[in-house]
This record gives structure tokens, sequence and C-alpha cells, in this order.
């Protein structure tokens, strides 16, 4: 009975239409300024329509079987046949060639393509088919505005020719390798696709996802930087292998790399009675957290800087990396003996190195001595394995641990992935002047 009285009155009350501004009441409403039209999004399907025959999926083909091994997608770039796409998508076929091939599936057929050129840094690669492709995207420089709407294309899970909306966010602020952050579902099967702007222009290629409407794609400039490459060069042969290529662009990585770092001051972090490397550089993230279990005599805080990205070398390999980790460790109830034994079971467990197998890298050689960073006494265990596809490059993991004090000390680590051994050197000494003790 009280909900029918509420609304018998709320039926009686007069309902007021509110006043536009600069409208006096009562005006006519052939006074009143017309609204502007609304403006329309662009419609989904007649883009998708537009351009769908520019998107093929690529399969890649073990020789063997006969049979497809992993799929991804790509774009047509030229009338040629051009076509970019991952490099992660294509790298058996540079680590493999013998074992793989690689065809493109476009809707009215199977072609096979041809593996011309990679950006391995930016995950980037440029095949071509024997096809002329009459319809394809023009890549140009135009950058959107941030909160644009964006529709990535792709081939997802193996299920067709597929569009995804979604939103430009702009350059992920502080990265070490370029991307742009996509707010949109980019799935597995899309990598290689084009996102593209309501007009059809390519914005970026997808590239990675951390899920959750989380997607990356790499800046189109350097598809046209990659293509430009290919065009101007001369021809390759088809056998011709890209190791020599892929080699080459990661000495120069990370000769940029160690450059930067080295023209970088190397702030200092406190850490309780310590001071140690602190964030060298704004692609690094770092964080710090302490762990509280009552029953533990003993206090770790930890500190650690890592670059969030990395470069994809094959599925069980990256590189292109640099981690460090700070424990600080104090007991107020451990005597000198106990912590002792405490402390040099901390120094003796392995670090997390950059996953690697025994196809990429060698083992582990290591040399330890005891060393003097400014008066505070360091023992130091330098460790360096070499990769077997590019001779020159290494992995580098560094431990040190001060030996000041009785019940408290710090034990750092640094993780270098692909340097050349005198780089990884210098950064490492670098990294242990910036130890130090502030009693």
């Amino acid at each position: 009975m009280i909900v029918l009285i509420a609304v018998a009155l709320l039926a009686q009350t007069p309902v007021v239409a509110p006043v536009e501004p600069g409208v006096p009441p009562g005006a006519s409403e052939a006074a009143r300024p017309e609204a502007p039209p609304p403006v329309l999004p662009p419609a989904t399907h007649e883009l998708f329509r537009k351009i769908q025959g520019r998107v093929a999926q690529v399969r890649i083909i073990e020789r063997r079987s006969g049979t497809k091994s992993s799929i991804g997608s790509a774009f047509f770039v030229s009338a040629q046949g051009h076509a970019i796409t991952n490099y992660h998508v294509v790298s058996d076929l540079v680590l493999h060639p013998e074992d793989y091939t690689a065809e493109l599936e476009r809707g009215a057929g199977t072609v096979l393509v041809r593996l011309l050129d990679v950006d391995v840094v930016h995950d980037l690669a440029l095949i071509q088919t024997d096809v002329p492709a009459p319809d394809f995207f023009p890549l140009d420089d135009h950058e959107p505005a941030q909160g644009t709407r964006l529709f990535a294309m792709g081939n997802p899970r193996d299920l067709g020719t597929t569009i995804v909306e979604g939103t430009y966010n702009g350059l992920v602020q502080d990265a070490l390798y370029e991307r742009i952050h996509f707010t949109g579902a980019i799935n597995p099967g899309m990598s290689g696709g084009p996102t593209l702007t309501g007009e059809g222009r390519v914005v970026g290629i997808n590239v990675s996802t951390l899920g959750n409407q989380v997607g990356f794609l790499v800046p189109v400039a350097h598809a046209r930087a990659l293509l430009a490459r290919v065009l101007q060069a001369p021809r390759k042969q088809v056998d011709e292998s890209l190791l020599p290529s892929v080699h080459q662009q990661l000495l120069e990585n990370q000769q940029r790399l160690t450059e930067r770092l080295l023209a970088s001051p190397l702030p200092q972090q406190p850490l309780d009675d310590y001071r140690v490397p602190g964030r060298w550089s704004s692609f690094l993230k770092c964080w710090g957290d302490t762990a509280h279990e009552p029953d533990t005599p003993y206090t770790v805080t930890n500190y650690q800087c890592s670059s969030e990205e990395d470069i994809y070398l094959s599925s069980n390999h990256s590189t292109g990396v640099v981690s460090y980790l700070h424990q600080h460790v104090s007991s107020r109830e451990l005597g000198a003996l106990r912590f002792a034994s405490l402390y040099s079971s901390l120094y003796s467990q392995d670090p997390d190195s950059v996953p690697a197998t025994r196809e990429d890298v060698t083992n582990f050689r290591c040399q330890s001595e005891f060393v003097d960073v400014g008066g505070l006494p360091v023992r130091a265990s330098m460790c360096l394995r070499a990769y077997r596809r590019f001779p020159g490059l290494y992995d580098l993991v560094l431990r040190a641990a001060t030996l000041n004090a009785s019940t408290s000390g710090v034990d750092s680590s640094l993780t270098l992935a692909g340097f050349s051994a005198d780089n990884a050197r210098k950064l490492a000494r670098r990294y242990l002047e910036g130890l130090s003790w502030t009693k």
C-alpha cells in the first residue's frame, strides 16, 4: 500500500523540464539552438569488410609431418606481397630453417612465404609471398589521440579472422623497448596482426598481452623502418640465414643499453644501515618489502629492480634483461655464529637466471674473490655463460655479500642477459660501487 501511494503521488507531481543555458524560460522551440548531430563511431562491420583481405593467418609447418606447429597473424603492406608479422611467430624459421617452413592462409587459399628480414629487438618480421597483394595497408606515421577507438585484427585461437575493439592509451611510460598500451583483448593467434583506427590506418602491430584487456602493440614506425630496409637492400637468397642479422642487432642493442646505463649516475637506495644501487634508469621498476614472520629470529627486507620487457629469441630463451635484488638480513636474537651460518646459506642460494636451455647457452663459469668497496669488505662472485648461436654475447650473474657486521648484512645479486663480456664486467663494477655502509 505504501508503494502504491508513493507511485500515485509521483504521478501527480508536474514534470519540470530543465532549462537550457542561454535560453529564457518559456522560449519557443524555434528559438532554441539546434543540438549538434551525434558523432557516430565507425561501423565495425564496414571496416571489417573493407580490409579483411589484407589480413592473413601465418602457419608454421613442421617439415617432417607436414602439419602446423604454431600459428599467428600477418598483414600485407605492399602490392608485391610483403607482409608484417611478429618475430616470435616465425622464430622457428630463423633458428631451425631445416625443420620448418611457413605459409599464409588468405581465405582464398594457402600460399608459401619467404622470410626476408627481422627486427628482433622490436619483435617484428617481414615475409613475402610470390602472389601479388593488390589490397594492402599503407604504413603512415600518424599518431592517434589518447583515447582513440581502435580495432585489433588477427586469428585468435585458430578461429578465423576476428576484429576486437579497444582503446589507444599512448606509449608505455619508461619502457625499455617501445610499446603502445592497448585496452583490448589480444588473444593467442592474433600476434602479428594490425591494430587500426576507424579509418583503417595501422597504428601498431599486436605483440603481447597481460590479460584482463591489457594489451601491447609495436608502434607502426618500426614496421615502416623494417619494410624500407628490405626494399632498399639487395635481395637475399631464399636459403640465406638470418642468424647473422639477429646477432648484429643484439650486439648493437646491448651496446646502446650499456652506454645508457654508464652515462647515468647510479643512485643509492637506503636499506637500513646500508646504501645499495637504486633505480639506475627510468626503464627499471623497483619494489621493496619486508617479510613478517613472527616466529623467525631474523628479518629480511628486499629491494629489487628489473626491466619489465625482454627480447624474445625462442620459446625457451629470452635476452636483453637487467635486474637486481638486495636482501638486508639482520637479527637481534641470533649470535654471531648462528647468523654467519644463516648468511652463508642465503649467499649460497642460486639467484633466478634468465630462462635458457643447453641448446642456447653454456654452463656458468664463476670467479669469486674478496674485494674492498670504498672501505666496505665484500665477498663477490661473478658468473658468465656464453650464447651458443651468438658468439660474443653472455649472461652475467653477480653475487655480492657485505662482511662488515656480525649480525647484519646485505646480500645482493645482479643479472644481465645478452651483453658482451667487457660490457657486463663494466656494469658489474659500477654496480658494486653502489654498495656502502652508513655507520
